[in-house]
């Protein structure tokens, strides 16, 4: 049954993270909808994180790892690389990492 959670949670994971990407590219040339689902997915697996339930395959393993992305994070910062962006790439990744971090230490403190 877990596997299933983890399926179902993946299926939409996934396209709620695409679409979150799509809509904030149109708007900002900063890949705000990364960083967004990348700090809401922290925040997410760390309020669940110590649950021992097939609701936190779901979450966790399931959605969070479909919804989060560490691929399209380095896609974005080698392209801020190359194209000489070298501000940018700091702070997508500071803000990535950081903003990340905090929302899993908030995420762990609220249970």
């Amino acid at each position: 049954m877990r596997t299933l959670y983890f399926i179902i949670g993946s299926g939409i994971g996934a396209p709620m993270r695409y679409l979150i990407d799509r809509y904030y590219r149109q708007k900002y040339s900063f890949p705000t909808g990364i960083l967004l689902v990348n700090v809401l997915g922290s925040f997410i697996l760390a309020l669940i994180v110590s649950q021992e339930t097939s609701e936190a395959a779901f979450l966790g393993m399931g959605f969070c790892g479909a919804f989060t992305t560490w691929s399209a994070l380095a896609l974005d910062l080698d392209s801020e690389l190359a194209s000489g962006k070298q501000k940018m790439f700091y702070k997508n990744l500071i803000f990535n990492l950081l903003f990340g971090f905090v929302a899993a230490i908030v995420g762990a403190k609220v249970l």
